[in-house]
């Protein structure tokens, strides 16, 4: 009997000042960098959801894929160091142990803005960790995957964003179920039976009618300087975790593992 567990984290913006980060690390200078309370509520958050994930897989085969944007790179302003080197070793830091509680971890790359172009954050991080390679490489913009009899198809970028409004998603993961099937299609070959994309930072998924699964992850971080001047501001309350997919025998289904952050504090005037 063929059991599996695939889990699936994104966006994880190591080096932000509210990206994941360890409750303190050294810089290369001597000096050091302390967590916000805000990234130590989400460290917090993060260890809970490997807990979680180690009860799942007991009697599975545990596959992890982190779809991209491991770092937060150095061109904003929104940081803690700007070395895209010690950006690397935090991310490899908090993925050292996930990679020792997997049988197989993969590494997709991000954007480039904020890993590099080419072999960047994702290839560095993969060599130093061990991940699994794609090719001759430690990471990859796609990954055709086949677990268990579960064909995936993940990549970093949606490429059509859609709505991520509560009333307006959907189309976006739909719009990307439905180009993967027609391609497919049209070469003659079987579609994957799902798709993961990441990106945006808002979960999304296709409905059950379409005839490929789309699913868009959430984030592993907080919502930065920019996401709240185009956006997040109406959002106040956001949804940070992973998904994980269960898998016996060739059937399947997704859990999510999602954590939600505390209403904004008020102010009170009596």
């Amino acid at each position: 009997m063929s059991k599996h567990l695939v889990v699936v984290i994104s966006d994880l913006h190591c080096g932000s000042t509210v990206g994941l980060s360890p409750e303190r690390w050294e810089q290369d200078d001597g000096g050091f960098y302390a967590a916000s309370p805000a990234q130590k509520w989400l460290l917090e958050r993060w260890e809970q959801f490997w807990e979680t994930v180690r009860s799942m897989k007991r009697g599975r085969e545990l596959t992890v894929v982190v779809n991209g944007d491991i770092v937060e790179g150095s061109r904003f302003g929104q940081i803690s160091t700007v070395s895209a080197e010690t950006m690397e070793y935090v991310a490899g830091e908090m993925l050292k142990p996930v990679r020792k509680m997997a049988k197989r971890l993969y590494l997709i790359r991000g954007t480039p803005v904020h890993v590099k172009s080419g072999p960047g954050a994702e290839e560095q991080v993969g060599r130093t960790i061990g991940s699994e390679k794609i090719g001759r490489n430690y990471s990859a913009q796609t990954l055709a995957l086949n677990v268990g009899g579960v064909r995936f198809n993940f990549s970093h970028h949606p490429a059509s964003a859609g709505g991520k409004l509560p009333w307006t998603r959907g189309t976006g993961v739909r719009s990307v179920a439905m180009q993967i099937f027609f391609n497919y299609k049209e070469h003659g070959e079987e579609p994957p039976d799902i798709v993961v994309r990441s990106h945006l930072h808002v979960y999304d998924s296709s409905p059950d009618s379409a005839p490929v699964f789309a699913v868009r992850t959430p984030a592993f971080c907080l919502a930065s300087e920019f996401a709240l001047k185009v956006g997040a501001q109406n959002a106040p309350i956001s949804t940070i975790g992973g998904l994980a997919f269960v898998i016996d025998d060739g059937r399947w289904h997704m859990e999510k593992l999602f954590y939600s952050t505390d209403p904004p504090k008020e102010v009170y005037i009596a």
